[in-house]
């Protein structure tokens, strides 16, 4: 199965005193700090004692079937993108399995989390999930739509005052409006248990993938 490792190189920008983490973007104040995070990154990507490997025939249906959900979720128009959601039941067997190597986030909550952009992004999805088209999706004519993946903005763009205008403007309207919990441009993988009950407080629960993403056609 390939891995991506984890960069260890840090990401500094002239709006940051410090140095930012390429994957999740958080930043900190010095290198110690950076490094002490990617440490901890490292452990989320070993899997607990009794979560036993399946067999790469189940990983392949498997990835095949998040494929097609992905497929369904890149309609034909360009009034339909925007961020879009394919969610199915997975154990966290199967999660670890097949993501082992990107997990990035994990919480007290049992929540995984892992993160995914630009060109390194799609490539790294498109070895996950054994399909480098599993994003794109073509209709007649040449149309095609596609899952938005995109680093940050070139250097000459940031230190542009017209865009570094724009994008205050734009940011400020974002913050007085709600906060986006999902980003344009990458894609956001989560694994988490759903609990439901009923009235008799009956239990039952089941492990989700979670997968957020914005599409566009051209």
């Amino acid at each position: 199965m390939p891995n991506i490792s984890i960069p260890s190189t840090p990401l500094t920008t002239p709006f940051t005193a410090g140095v930012l983490c390429s994957i999740c973007q958080k930043s900190f104040k010095k290198q110690i700090g950076l490094s002490r995070h990617l440490a901890i990154v490292k452990k989320y990507n070993i899997p607990r004692d009794g979560l036993d490997s399946l067999s790469e025939n189940n990983n392949n249906k498997f990835k095949s079937i998040m494929v097609y959900l992905i497929h369904r979720k890149l309609p034909n128009g360009f009034k339909k993108g925007g961020r879009q959601l394919v969610s199915l039941a997975c154990t966290e067997h199967q999660f670890f399995d097949i993501f082992k190597g990107y997990i990035h986030h994990h919480s007290n909550r049992n929540v995984y989390k892992c993160f995914f952009r630009g060109a390194a992004g799609y490539q790294a999805l498109s070895e996950i999930l054994n399909n480098p088209l599993w994003g794109r999706r073509f209709y007649d004519e040449e149309q095609q739509t596609y899952v938005v993946l995109f680093d940050d903005p070139p250097q000459h763009l940031k230190n542009n005052p017209l865009a570094i205008a724009a994008r205050c403007a734009a940011e400020s309207i974002t913050t007085k409006r709600r906060k986006l919990k999902y980003n344009p441009g990458e894609v956001t993988i989560e694994w988490k248990i759903k609990v439901e009950k009923d009235a008799k407080e009956n239990y039952c629960a089941a492990g989700f993938i979670y997968m957020h993403f914005w599409v566009k056609q051209i």
